[in-house]
């Protein structure tokens, strides 16, 4: 009985534990919404960095025609399969 007294005389009387506890919810709370926002937005930063990479685009061999891009990989090309290819010749 005496612990439920104390805590009833903590809530009570001192206003300043409800004050912390709604600050540190309030806090997490704004942490977790800036985590969901951020979270993606870094997602794709780093896929935009990986898509920079694939040279496709300046090989003599891209055709920039949707049927067939490559005439020497044409599975590969314009993916990041293509980042390392040993046929890319620029033009």
């Amino acid at each position: 009985m005496a612990v439920l007294q104390l805590g009833i005389n903590l809530f009570n009387e001192n206003g300043g534990l409800i004050a912390v506890l709604k600050f540190s919810l309030a806090c997490g709370l704004l942490g977790l919404v800036g985590w969901t926002i951020v979270s993606p937005l870094l997602g794709a930063w780093v896929r935009a960095k990986q898509m920079y990479k694939i040279p496709c685009t300046n090989c003599r061999f891209f055709t920039n025609d949707y049927r067939l891009k490559c005439t020497m990989n044409p599975y590969a090309a314009n993916t990041e399969a293509a980042i390392d290819c040993s046929d890319y010749m620029s033009d």
